[in-house]
């Protein structure tokens, strides 16, 4: 294997002024031949393509040029000790693997190697190792990326903490009280300490943080913590002093029929992407799928009148396939993107933006009956017109609340829901309508 460094950038005559991203080359014989990018960026005057660092005959600081070439000569020693330890195939994936493992270390620390049994490290270790679904992986990242800033926080708010770092054994039921009480202020944070949330980003800016989230943050990371006691990665166990409460939920609310069809009625064709997102909400509502797994479906996911899926939530735990009947309504929603070129089963965009546009198309199509519900973040209830709690899950519930409904078994309804009979989730997808109270108060006549 051959490592050179490279520009692609062409050098223009006296520019002194513009940077060029350097890339490694790699070269396997005939199997392989890729470039990937390094954060090295030099002048394109400066660098000999040839010779894989600075030109030799450069005006420029003795220092610098030592940096830059020793950086240079940093990855290339890199990715070829990298390649006489390799197990796996070496192709551009590999390549860019590699080249991560030089930049960030810490993701690829081993419980052997990592001897203070950092925290971070271990959970990405962890994460590694151990099966998970893609939309559980995505949330637990979410918690690493918040006990990063935790970290952060604590050195820069407390005295002769400058160099704190989480550890697997110093974490006891104080500390994560701690921990608690920046998860659900750090949403107050942002303005106070900009510099740790640019160096530790989120696509979006940081919300207050409810206590069902709380929890299920919380539970996450005491599955984290149960897996290190088993793999004797520690020796103790925090959260057998640290409580953590059950989750509450309010009544579930969800559309019926009728306002279903009303939506589906209304007219948007002054704005093409209310009116796909119309669609797929309605095309979701006869489904009843989570939002992942939507946006996951493809053409071929439709097999003979019927949408078949596994739920992206259970894929590493209990991948059945679900395979859900299409009522006339989904077929015509179909038939109306047959068209459209992509793979995807519509042209997809952004799931946030899904979201809030679902609140103007209820509050357009007239659908604005008042609901009582349990604010998450708050726990008190609210009467708000259910166009402004409006969200892809509701989708899912309608689906399987009026369902519910017409059938009262939850085993067959559980049978297209991806629910099991004696599922505690099921119940807050249902709840009694005020048609079948009145049937039941009726017997009292």
């Amino acid at each position: 294997m051959k490592v050179t460094l490279i520009i692609k950038k062409a050098a223009k005559r006296n520019d002194t002024e513009s940077l060029a991203t350097v890339y490694a080359r790699v070269r396997d014989g005939r199997r392989l031949d890729c470039t990937v990018s390094t954060k090295l960026e030099v002048s394109p005057n400066q660098w000999d393509n040839t010779k894989g660092h600075l030109k030799d005959r450069i005006v420029i600081d003795k220092d610098e040029k030592a940096k830059v070439d020793g950086a240079a000569n940093d990855i290339i020693t890199f990715i070829n000790k990298e390649y006489a330890q390799a197990i796996e195939p070496i192709d551009k994936d590999w390549v860019e693997k590699t080249l991560d493992k030089y930049y960030n270390p810490d993701k690829y620390v081993t419980p052997e190697e990592n001897k203070n049994m950092e925290v971070v490290p271990m959970y990405e270790y962890y994460l590694e190792m151990h099966p998970l679904s893609e939309v559980r992986q995505r949330n637990n990242r979410v918690i690493i990326r918040a006990l990063r800033r935790y970290e952060m926080y604590i050195r820069k708010t407390k005295r002769g903490k400058k160099e704190f770092t989480l550890l697997l054994d110093d974490v006891t039921p104080d500390i994560l009280h701690s921990i608690w009480n920046y998860f659900k202020e750090e949403h107050t944070l942002t303005e106070k300490y900009p510099e740790i949330f640019e160096e530790v980003p989120e696509a979006r800016k940081p919300k207050p943080r409810g206590e069902n989230t709380l929890i299920d943050y919380f539970c996450k990371i005491r599955t984290f913590f149960i897996w290190c006691y088993d793999n004797e990665f520690t020796r103790i166990k925090p959260f057998d002093k640290f409580h953590i409460d059950e989750p509450v939920y309010g009544t579930p609310v969800y559309i019926t029929l009728e306002e279903r069809d009303q939506i589906m009625k209304c007219d948007f064709s002054d704005d093409p992407r209310l009116e796909l997102h119309r669609d797929m909400f309605v095309f979701q509502s006869c489904i009843g799928c989570r939002v992942s797994d939507l946006w996951a479906m493809t053409k071929q996911s439709v097999v003979k009148n019927c949408v078949e899926y596994i739920a992206g939530k259970k894929i590493n735990g209990d991948p059945q396939t679900l395979r859900v009947p299409l009522n006339s309504i989904a077929k015509s929603i179909l038939e109306k993107y047959k068209d459209y070129k992509g793979s995807a089963l519509f042209p997809f965009g952004f799931q946030q933006d899904y979201n809030e546009d679902l609140k103007v198309i209820f509050k357009r199509a007239g659908v604005d009956r008042m609901v009582t519900i349990l604010n998450p973040t708050t726990r008190k209830q609210e009467h708000l017109p259910i166009y402004e709690v409006a969200a892809s899950h509701m989708a899912r519930r309608t689906f399987i609340g009026n369902m519910y409904k017409k059938v009262k078994d939850k085993s067959m309804v559980g049978m297209l829901s991806g629910h099991k009979s004696d599922s505690k989730a099921f119940d807050r997808y249902w709840t009694p309508d005020d048609e079948l109270k009145q049937s039941l108060v009726d017997l009292l006549d």
